[in-house]
């Protein structure tokens, strides 16, 4: 092992720094992050007995040590990378460059092996000051001092700052100028990294130990690096290891802590399970989709939203792998793109120019959303999330129910270009600045841009989720209004059962006919709901497919269908061991005076719906006097002052 001096930076700006990634998860998290941005296609997670360590594997393209001491193991950017990663083409998510930190503050130290089985073209930045003659092994060396490096270098040729080539002679890693050159030169080489094997040992202690006065280019021990030349088959491979070791023990309670039993919410149950579940929501992992939501909207998640995605494999205690995937809302019924799109929205983010920089998506539902950590939208840059789920600020201006509908909303945005990690986003990604431009138009389209009410799409499905509100509660009287008929003549069927058993003639008066075709021949009562939902057109259907208790509602098209077969609907009375349907009559178009009317070989009753003796006992009193009246064998046209008694007022 090697000691790599690292200097120029105070030991107590680099606690400061290490505060950025809170909490642990977030520092798992920007290991993560450079798995991705090495092209990675799968992460593996596994926690040492009783958590004292965490080893991160990936199976990217690894670090050769030039790299990994020109930017993995440097506070910032040494120079500029590529927007999109080599071999993928993935936007880059790092940038900050402080991402070896992160782990600092929750481990006493990391140990990273590395290895990148490739030949690259690269440069490093020299100023000749006017020598003819310079040797660039001290900058190569640099960090690691290890010569064996030196051999899998060539050096390619020398451009000045505009990109001409220079007139050089090279001597291995020595440059001969043919004249002085006062400016700075770019050196281009490439470089085998294919034989080395790198790992480096990082001591936080020893590094957060230091004082606060001290700078870090008196450390010798900071950070210590070996290179190993690796066998032919092992030439040909490329990965990264970070092992987080003697983990500290805060982080060790937190991950052991079992959590309340039978925890709705994420942050009540077990520290393993909040863990998982925060770091599924801010890496780019592929959704967990439920079967109530679309299919189309699973499909566009998938293509539009989980593009660039890389696999995370947590390892148990029990050594069996699982897939790690982000959970997304899961709809209390189930919803479709055609029948709910006044809560179900996908939607693109465009700039000025009409170009489109992010796109998103929102479910609304008619309940309160568990857990709530997914109520909300959270928004993710190149799928990394950045902060909570928010609503930009709508929830501390709205009030009654356009506030509680906001605990009714979740969704997620993918912003894929336009934000720059250094300049719009906070350290830690704990949220945007407000002077970013990006961010505003992303807010402007989602709830507007005024500051004392909502509009944009959020407002939309807002009025989504009211309107169906308005609709349920009237949908709830008319269930009930039905149900409350069903009950009466269940009820009534059961007593004039009992009653029968010492007085047969009370079912016996069901099977005299009393049928004289009036009410037979009116029309018959059709369902009719009140309230929001008296726009909607009713059906009664044989074979409902889909619906839900008996009934389906499509709030789109305004059309509430019933499903005949479910017994809310049903209207038939057992008497005598045989089974009579009623049936509910316009009376009035007849000009029928009579309550009711029995055809026993049909087996039908007949109620006159619209008798007024009706509106004077309220619809299942009615019902119940009506099959009073026959079952007690009444004569109906003799019950005049009765009738007049009930409905005239004085």
């Amino acid at each position: 092992m090697k000691a790599l001096r690292f200097g120029g930076i105070s030991p107590a700006v680099l606690r400061e720094l290490s505060g950025v990634y809170q909490p642990f998860v977030k520092a798992v998290k920007e290991i993560i992050s450079n798995s991705y941005d090495a092209d990675a296609e799968t992460v593996t997670l596994e926690f040492g007995p009783d958590f004292e360590s965490l080893t991160i594997k990936d199976d990217g393209i690894g670090m050769g040590p030039i790299e990994f001491v020109r930017d993995y193991i440097r506070i910032g950017k040494s120079h500029r990378k590529d927007e999109v990663t080599p071999i993928k083409g993935r936007p880059r998510i790092g940038g900050k460059g402080i991402g070896f930190l992160a782990p600092a503050r929750y481990c006493e130290m990391i140990e990273l092996t590395t290895k990148k089985n490739a030949v690259y073209s690269d440069k490093i930045i020299i100023e000749p000051n006017g020598e003819l003659n310079i040797n660039l092994e001290r900058l190569f060396m640099h960090g690691h001092e290890d010569e064996a490096v030196l051999g899998c270098i060539d050096i390619i040729g020398v451009t000045d700052e505009q990109g001409f080539v220079l007139p050089v002679d090279r001597e291995r890693l020595t440059l001969n100028f043919h004249e002085p050159v006062y400016h700075r030169c770019e050196v281009w080489y490439e470089y085998d990294a294919s034989n080395f094997e790198l790992t480096a040992k990082i001591n936080f202690d020893a590094l957060f130990s230091l004082e606060t006065s001290k700078s870090l280019e008196q450390i010798e021990s900071f950070c210590e690096i070996s290179i190993d030349t690796v066998s032919d088959q092992k030439k040909y491979e490329s990965y990264t290891q970070v092992r987080l070791n003697n983990i500290k023990e805060f982080v060790k309670n937190d991950l052991k802590d079992e959590g309340k039993k039978g925890a709705r919410n994420i942050g009540s149950q077990g520290g393993l399970e909040q863990f998982e579940w925060h770091l599924s929501r801010i890496i780019p992992v592929h959704a967990n989709f439920d079967e109530n939501l679309p299919a189309e909207m699973q499909e566009y998640i998938r293509n539009e939203i989980d593009h660039n995605h890389i696999k995370i494999i947590m390892m148990g205690s029990d050594q069996k792998p699982r897939e790690l995937k982000r959970r997304i809302i899961n709809p209390a019924l189930k919803l479709s793109m055609d029948e709910d799109k006044d809560i179900l929205k996908q939607f693109d983010l465009r700039d000025e120019n009409g170009e489109v920089f992010g796109r998103g998506f929102l479910v609304g539902q008619s309940s309160l959303i568990l857990p709530a950590e997914l109520r909300g939208i959270l928004v993710r840059v190149k799928g990394v999330a950045v902060g909570e789920p928010t609503f930009f600020g709508l929830d501390q201006i709205l009030s009654g129910p356009l506030k509680m509908a906001l605990t009714q909303i979740s969704g997620e945005i993918n912003i894929f270009r336009g934000i720059d990690a250094v300049q719009d986003i906070n350290p830690g990604r704990d949220g945007f600045y407000k002077e970013s431009k990006t961010y505003n138009l992303m807010k402007k389209q989602l709830v507007g841009e005024y500051s004392d009410r909502a509009a944009g799409i959020v407002k939309e499905v807002i009025n989504g989720i009211i309107s169906r509100s308005e609709i349920n509660s009237s949908l709830t009287n008319f269930l009930k209004k039905y149900q409350s008929y069903r009950d009466t003549i269940l009820e009534a069927s059961q007593v004039i059962a009992n009653l029968a058993m010492d007085n047969p003639e009370i079912e016996d008066a069901f099977y005299n006919s009393t049928d004289m075709s009036d009410l037979k021949l009116s029309p018959a009562v059709l369902p009719k709901a009140e309230g929001k939902l008296s726009s909607f057109s009713v059906y009664e259907e044989e074979d409902l497919e889909d619906a839900e208790k008996g009934y389906k509602v499509n709030y789109e098209t305004k059309q509430l269908f019933l499903d005949k077969k479910a017994n809310i609907w049903k209207r038939n009375i057992n008497i005598g061991r045989q089974n009579f349907d009623i049936e509910l009559k316009h009376g009035n178009k007849k000009n029928v005076k009579m309550f009711c009317q029995v055809n026993p070989i049909t087996r039908k009753i007949y109620i006159n719906w619209d008798h007024p003796i009706r509106s004077s006992m309220g619809d299942t009193q009615f019902i119940k006097h009506c099959l009073a009246t026959i079952a007690s064998n009444l004569p109906q046209d003799q019950l005049d002052t009765y009738v007049s008694l009930m409905t005239s007022k004085v």
